[in-house]
């Protein structure tokens, strides 16, 4: 029997670790004949149909998330038209809670696998490829020859100890996301996530974690993201992973772990402050800054201490931070989520994730939703549409600041323009409204926002703008454009800004007066074409840090980058 495993990931860059575990617990224990199918949810239905009906599959296991539920359900529905003796098997955290429905709605789907997946796959490929009955077959539920839902059932969790390293071949994810798990399960009852219906954590052996982060490090692996949902929940296996990585850090290979701020402590935190700069990577989630939204999804901990340590953190200017909102949490209407927005945006964490809430089947959230009159989608993701404090319109709304904090924010190209505008603006959240509704205009209705176009829609809010000195913006906003740009072809509206120095005088700036040598020794003795191609240097008429009105010179090195992946610069007065 040839069993296909089928992962469709949300993006290319991604790897879907749940298949890759099932497919080596399986081979390790003599299972054969078991194959590996990666597409995304980009890729055509009919290309994916075709691959897999060539492929020639007595059977397809589908991995099912949020995301790729409903291109799933119609791959299977057609499969089962050209394919009638396939069978079609569904597990992962989408079909988990809510099978017996899954099964009733879904008739292209013959099995799905409730739960942890390895042990009981493997035993439901045996029982398939001896053609015996699946009643022996834990954590599923099926049909029998009566068309009756059987429910089978469950067999405890395994010891992580026995789980395989799941990358074999890193030839073939070469470029991509390597997922990693160190632990299960989750010490926190949050409501809105699935992890609040398992008890307890449960930790592989650390000199097993070890040993494959090593392979990692020897393959040189861009960057491994811990799916561990609470990477600190237990401090000292968490310090010991940390001070690992840092003494056998390859100087390559980026690590991010999803840690929770109300866990963090000053031995954590310290050790943090000692990795190279870009070797970790955190995610934190905040979700809210209402004490009231906080309780009514049982969410522990204080903002003020979440502060202190994420504050500290960057300080040390080594560590990429994340911080996640959740807009349509229980308690919280516009002007409550108004300030948690601005809570999260004045700690200028590199990352800011604003997400809506998703009622995800088997969570608290689901039981909760009559309580706080939440309506949701149907479809998948299941995101929330009103609740009793937050309208549709509010919705709406915050769907465009979330776009506006994704294309000005997180993009990272417009670090210095924003931080300019919001200065001139009573709080982060005021600026973003008001270039919500000023993306209304007919000016700016019909710009493509393509890169070149954001800068303009940038430039044109601003002059719309009271207070905002355009002639003045005009220079930040090209400063942010050359720390992400080199200055070929750069765009008309800098014409009014133009570069007052000759390449002779940049080289008697920089050169002669010992700058490089003094802020960049390894661009020292550089010839003066070398330097210029990986340099750029710009005479403004106000400092861009501090905004004074103060001609000021700016050296930018493009052979360096800073957190946000801009080009490193200094000033000079």
């Amino acid at each position: 029997m040839k069993m296909l495993l089928c992962a469709l990931n949300a993006k290319y860059i991604h790897t879907n670790i749940a298949l890759r575990l099932i497919k080596e617990y399986c081979v390790s224990l003599g299972a054969e004949n078991i194959e590996l199918a990666e597409y995304t949810i980009n890729n055509y239905t009919e290309e994916i149909l075709k691959n897999i009906y060539l492929s020639k599959p007595d059977a397809v296991a589908f991995s099912c998330y949020i995301w790729n539920i409903e291109i799933i359900k119609k791959i299977a529905a057609i499969l089962k038209k050209i394919m009638p003796e396939i069978k079609i098997i569904f597990g992962g955290p989408e079909v988990t809670y809510n099978a017996k429905e899954v099964l009733k709605n879904c008739l292209s789907c013959d099995i799905v696998i409730s739960g942890e997946g390895e042990y009981s796959f493997y035993k439901l490929y045996n029982s398939l490829e001896n053609n015996t009955s699946l009643s022996d077959v834990p954590n599923i539920l099926y049909r029998n020859t009566k068309n009756d839902l059987i429910s089978n059932l469950r067999c405890d969790p395994l010891d992580m100890s026995v789980l395989p390293f799941p990358y074999t071949d890193f030839s073939e994810i070469e470029n991509k996301i390597c997922y990693y798990e160190a632990s299960r399960g989750c010490p926190f009852r949050c409501q809105y996530c699935l992890s609040s219906v398992e008890n307890g954590v449960r930790f592989a052996p650390i000199s097993k974690v070890k040993r494959e982060l090593q392979i990692f490090l020897d393959q040189r692996v861009k960057q491994v993201k811990f799916v561990d949902r609470t990477f600190n929940s237990k401090n000292d296996f968490a310090v010991e992973i940390v001070k690992y990585l840092i003494k056998n850090d390859n100087g390559i290979t980026n690590f991010h772990f999803e840690v929770a701020a109300e866990l963090l402590d000053d031995e954590f935190v310290s050790l943090l402050g000692t990795a190279r700069k870009g070797l970790f990577q955190l995610e934190i989630g905040v979700q809210s800054t209402n004490k009231d939204t906080l309780k009514s999804i049982s969410r522990i901990g204080t903002f003020e201490k979440l502060c202190f340590y994420v504050t500290k953190i960057l300080s040390y200017n080594n560590i990429h931070i994340h911080l996640d909102l959740i807009a349509g949490l229980p308690c919280e209407g516009l002007k409550s989520f108004e300030k948690s927005f601005n809570d999260v945006y004045s700690l200028s964490p590199h990352q800011f994730q604003l997400g809506f809430l998703k009622i995800l089947h088997g969570s608290g959230m689901e039981k909760l939703c009559d309580k706080y009159k939440i309506l949701y989608s149907p479809f998948a993701p299941y995101e929330v549409l009103s609740t009793d404090c937050l309208s549709y319109d509010d919705i709406l709304f915050l769907k465009k600041i979330e776009d506006l904090i994704d294309k000005y924010y997180n993009s990272n190209r417009f670090v210095y323009s924003m931080k300019y505008l919001v200065s001139h603006f009573e709080d982060a959240f005021t600026l973003y409204s008001t270039l919500a509704k000023l993306r209304n205009d007919s000016e700016m209705k019909n710009l493509n926002h393509n890169k070149n176009d954001s800068y303009r829609f940038l430039m044109t809010a601003a002059s719309k703008i009271k207070n905002i000195d355009i002639n003045e913006f005009k220079w930040i906003l090209k400063l942010d454009y050359l720390l992400h740009e080199r200055p070929r072809g750069i765009p008309d509206w800098t014409k009014d800004c133009m570069n007052l120095f000759t390449k002779d005088e940049v080289y008697d700036q920089i050169v002669h007066r010992n700058v490089i040598a003094n802020c960049y020794p390894s661009l020292d003795g550089r010839a003066p074409k070398e330097l210029f191609e990986i340099s750029y240097t710009e005479k403004m008429p106000l400092n861009p840090l501090t905004l004074k009105k103060k001609q000021t010179t700016i050296f930018i090195n493009y052979s360096e980058r800073n957190i946000w992946d801009n080009a490193e610069f200094f000033l000079k007065f």
